[in-house]
């Protein structure tokens, strides 16, 4: 994929990040280097890399250089904190970590020794910590102080420079025994527990499916694409990632989001193209400064939007090559245009409509049909039996996109024997293919895109002084986006300071892990079953009505 990528698309920008730039022939030639470096340090098929890196440049050329040698990915959240970050570097058996020194507020260096106390003092190379025990090098891109990391560009380039056996050649004698069978990428996801799932994709899935969605159900070759959905999530990584890769496109990571940010782009580095979710669109769309310099959006597919400029002939396409609509003809129905259902678990959107087609009037807001190579199996929750079409039952999936597995997971605890993995979501099916979205059955909740486990926030608020009790819900915003919101009970002469507890839990979580309402409850207060156990709908009832009031009365 590179080498055809680099030969295609050649000198032509595929990445950029403030002052870094990539293209595609760079992209191919320089992780090549890398990937080098890293079989010169012991690196090889199997090996589980971990990567904690933000968007841009150098996230693409360190993945597609462990990629290229068949070591396994494993992109790690850049929102992590310490103790995610200890479970998960433990979980995955992760034996090397790239890691950007710092990213905005974020001090890496200092959240790793916080993770692992141990870890001062050791070597590079030889690291022993019991909360990831397979765990020995650490490379920085950036600086690198301690003596348990390495300066990453610096020491892979040594590496492969002290072997020169290493070569191309031998190089490419690693890649022809990578084959589309093998592991690729460990994308990470909360899931109905309390702690985050490992999920095993392969090289063959990855390729097959990222180009089958880019090629037919994405937006036009070409386009310079700002995008802000971050790449170790699978919606930034094979959705957005992967997409501009295979066609041409240049990605664009934005310094923020704002419509200031957008103009800037545009005037400087051409950008014709938006990619992310509809929030962000509509906040864009709705900007005074973008407004008044006679920008708009044009949706192409539901996560695609072209650019346009009003000028004095009509509104025109910034890239001629889009496949979105002529403006001029009007705006696209959004509510027509396919949601596009899916999960890490297959590698991101597996129904939606080819780009161009939109649903049918009476079929606003559907998430489209199943693409090709993948099959939907709608059961009835109390007998197991096939639901009829357009009736809600529970959703089962199989097909060429569906991950090899959960990792540390037996195959007949993730799947059936038939092959069918349960989604968790009940939806309905109707007789022309078109799949509605209807609720989760698990009590995962959906919050920017992202799972939010409520166990593992329940867990933290426990942990805090004063909390005898704590419940998280989402309280609805749409279809596929809740507000998170946590109630607690206090132990007895204990204060309520909302303000203390929300810093608390940013301390050791993840920014949209963190509620964005506490609400105090007396014990008699909150819902509770026979057993013991709060009833999470009567308490999203409860909660609604509460913050509905509170807000009528200010």
């Amino acid at each position: 994929m590179l080498r055809s990528l680099a030969d295609r698309y050649g000198d032509r920008e595929a990445q950029l990040r403030g002052d870094e730039r990539l293209t595609f022939r760079e992209l191919e030639r320089r992780s090549a280097a890398l990937a080098r470096g890293l079989l010169a340090h012991g690196a090889g098929k199997g090996t589980k890399v971990a990567l904690l890196m933000p968007n841009g440049p150098q996230f693409t050329l360190f993945f597609m250089a462990v990629a290229r040698i068949g070591a396994i990915v494993a992109p790690l959240s850049t929102l992590y904190k310490a103790r995610e970050l200890a479970w998960v570097l433990g979980n995955c058996d992760a034996q090397i970590l790239v890691m950007a020194d710092r990213y905005l507020s974020h001090d890496y260096l200092a959240r790793l020794e916080e993770a692992f106390p141990e870890i001062e003092g050791q070597a590079f190379g030889s690291l022993a910590l019991t909360g990831a025990p397979y765990l020995r090098s650490v490379f920085v891109h950036g600086d690198c102080d301690p003596s348990w990391g390495a300066p990453a560009l610096q020491t892979l380039t040594e590496l492969a420079a002290a072997h020169p056996g290493m070569d191309d050649a031998f190089l490419e004698a690693v890649e022809a025994n990578v084959v589309e069978a093998d592991a690729l990428c460990m994308i990470h996801t909360s899931g109905s527990t309390a702690n985050p799932k490992g999920v095993l994709h392969g090289h063959g899935p990855m390729l097959r499916h990222t180009y089958q969605m880019a090629t037919y159900y994405w937006g036009g070759s070409g386009d310079r694409v700002i995008g802000n959905r971050p790449h170790f999530w699978v919606a930034g990584l094979s959705a957005t990632l992967f997409h501009c890769l295979h066609m041409g496109c240049c990605h664009i990571t934005p310094d923020d989001l704002s419509g200031a940010e957008l103009l800037r782009l545009i005037e400087t580095e051409g950008a014709t193209a938006i990619c992310g979710d509809e929030a962000w669109f509509n906040a864009l769309a709705a900007d005074p400064a973008v407004q008044a310099a006679g920008y708009g959006f044009q949706r192409v597919v539901i996560d695609c939007a072209s650019i346009f400029r009003h000028g004095p002939h009509g509104p025109k396409l910034l890239n001629p090559a889009s496949l979105a609509q002529d403006p001029a003809l009007g705006p696209v129905p959004v509510d027509r245009v396919a949601r596009c259902y899916g999960m890490t678990e297959t590698l991101g959107g597996h129904t939606t409509l080819p780009t161009g087609e939109l649903a049918p009037a009476d079929q606003a807001r559907v998430c489209g049909r199943a693409v090709p190579g993948v099959e939907l199996r709608v059961e009835n929750p109390e007998t197991g039996e096939l639901a009829p079409p357009g009736e809600i039952g529970h959703l089962y999936v199989r097909g060429y996109c569906l991950m090899q597995g959960l990792y540390k997971k037996e195959r007949a605890e993730t799947f059936r024997s038939d092959g069918f993995y349960d989604t968790g979501d009940l939806v309905s099916v109707d007789a022309e293919g078109y799949l509605k979205f209807s609720s989760r059955t698990g009590d995962v909740i959906k919050v920017h895109g992202a799972n939010v486990a409520p166990l593992e926030v329940e867990l933290c608020l426990a942990s805090l002084p004063g909390v005898a009790r704590s419940a998280v819900v989402g309280l609805p915003r749409n279809e596929a986006d809740s507000l998170l919101v946590a109630a607690v009970e206090l132990n007895e002469g204990a204060s309520f300071d909302e303000a203390r507890l929300l810093a608390g839990l940013k301390s050791v979580l993840s920014s949209y892990k963190v509620p964005r309402r506490i609400v105090p409850l007396a014990p008699d207060a909150f819902p509770l079953t026979g057993s013991g156990k709060v009833k999470k709908a009567d308490l999203v009832a409860l909660l609604k009505a509460r913050l509905e009031a509170e807000e009528a009365g200010r």
